[in-house]
Parts: C-alpha cells; sequence; structure tokens
C-alpha cells in the first residue's frame, strides 16, 4: 500500500511531528511504501493567486478554477501544486496530520486544499463524490486538540470536535476519497505535554491504529440516489450529520428560530 503523510505544524519538534514519524515507522515495518510531506518545512505557499499561474488562461481577470483546469490541462501548474498532486495520485492511503486551530484546521492546511485539490484535475461538476477521481483512496485527519476529550465532547464547552471536522471531511469526499473516522488525542499543549499520561502511550496507541488501519471506521455519506432534484434530502433517506438535515428535524434551524424570537 502506498500511503502519503500531510504534515502541518511549524514546529519539526512538535507531538504532531512524532505522531508523522510513528506512522511511518509502523506503517514501513509491515512493508508498505510511506512518502512525507512537511508543508511548513517546505515553504509550501498557502494562497492561491494568480501569481502562480504562467501562461494565464485569462490575463485581464482571474477565475480559480478557470485558471487551475487551465494549468491541469496544459501541464503548467506550479512545481508545489503539481508534485502534491503525483504523490495524491500515487497514494492509496493518505493521513492529514495537524492541530485544530481555532475550531478548524490551520491556514497552511486550508491553503493546500485550495490549491491541490485542483479543478478540473482532482473533481469537475461530471467527477465528483461516488465519481471523483479520488475514488478507491482512503483518507484520515489525524488531529490534537489542547483541550481536553470531555471539553471536546458533543455536549463540551469547545464543541464536538469531530462535527467541526466534517467540513474538511466533505472536501475529501467531494473529490472521491473514502473517509475514515478521524483520530483524535485531546489535551496536548504546545510544549508537547499532556497532562496526567504518558506521550509514548499515545504514540504506541497510534502506532497499534496505523498497524490496524484496515478496520478503521468508514464515514457514512448519503447516496446518489438521496438527492431529489433540487439536490435536497429526499423524504426518508437517511441523514448521518447535523450538516445535512431534513428540514423539519433541523437543530441548527430550530436554533435560528429561536434566536429571532
Amino acid at each position: 500500500m502506498n500511503i502519503y503523510i500531510v504534515c502541518a505544524h511549524p514546529e519539526s519538534a512538535s507531538f504532531n511531528n512524532s505522531l508523522v514519524t510513528t506512522a511511518t515507522q509502523s506503517f514501513e515495518n509491515l512493508g508498505h511504501q510511506v512518502k512525507v510531506t512537511d508543508l511548513y518545512a517546505h515553504d509550501f505557499d498557502p494562497c492561491e493567486h494568480a501569481r502562480h499561474f504562467h501562461p494565464r488562461k485569462n490575463s485581464h481577470r482571474f477565475d480559480v478554477q478557470a485558471e487551475q483546469r487551465h494549468g491541469y490541462e496544459n501541464d503548467t501548474l506550479p512545481a508545489q501544486v503539481d508534485s502534491q498532486l503525483a504523490a495524491l495520485h500515487w497514494a492509496d492511503l493518505v493521513i492529514v496530520q495537524f492541530p485544530l486551530w481555532w475550531f478548524g484546521a490551520p491556514a497552511m492546511l486550508k491553503g493546500w486544499m485550495d490549491r491541490v485539490l485542483v479543478y478540473g484535475g482532482l473533481y469537475s461538476s461530471e467527477q465528483r463524490f461516488e465519481q471523483g477521481v479520488c475514488r478507491g483512496k482512503r483518507v484520515l485527519l489525524c488531529v490534537t486538540t489542547g483541550s481536553s476529550a470531555d471539553e471536546c465532547a458533543p455536549n463540551g464547552r469547545e464543541g464536538n470536535t469531530h462535527l467541526l471536522l466534517w467540513p474538511i471531511q466533505y472536501a475529501f469526499r467531494y473529490v472521491g476519497f473514502e473517509v475514515l473516522q478521524s483520530y483524535l488525542i485531546h489535551g496536548i499543549w504546545a510544549d508537547c505535554t499532556a497532562t496526567g499520561r504518558d506521550l509514548n502511550e499515545e504514540l504506541q496507541r497510534f502506532s497499534s491504529f496505523c498497524a490496524d488501519i484496515d478496520q478503521a471506521a468508514v464515514l457514512p455519506f448519503n447516496s446518489p440516489t438521496d438527492w431529489d432534484e433540487r439536490g435536497q434530502l429526499k423524504q426518508g433517506a437517511p441523514s448521518y450529520t447535523p450538516f445535512i438535515q431534513h428540514a423539519d428535524d433541523s437543530i441548527f434551524n430550530n436554533a435560528i428560530d429561536s434566536a429571532k424570537v
């Protein structure tokens, strides 16, 4: 199996990078091929911009999707993006390693997604979800939080971490990936400490998880037949996340209605 690990943490001695090392060793010991990219170490530019595209399809107006597609079809994508695309095509499993910052991904990782999930290369209106270019591949988000597991629970004051990660997971699903349930490690501080427990035990636990990756839970998503002609969830179709619910069941709509009172 080919495994590509993308790390988005600015400190090379961080616990996040220790997790990358652990995963690499675990997979290689089992005979898998592993490639790793450290976005900060490689000074990846997270800002999509007209300056990245030469030659331009339209030099007067910058249309991101049009320029991405033009660059992909003409083999003129920026070298940083082209190498990342090649790694994604090579991989059977992608692991994205990052700390939760302000209830989401670091800007570096969001920018990586903006630039590397190339329109015309990894998705289009005809190639997305079940027909996405990355169908048959799997992706895992491995995420650390500074807050405790209790605070990051569905009833915790930090909010449900699994729910916070759903937009990132859905983006990978959009380009065809099978998405594994995120691997979360809570209570990790900037100085690589964890209150009341041994981080070496956490690393060993993650190593064991990697060794049994084929047993990891897969997130469910709605099928093409679950949507009506307007792109809305059909009556009776399953709802797997609060982000996509039947209108009369939506906790978000109820919360908005309550706020208007």
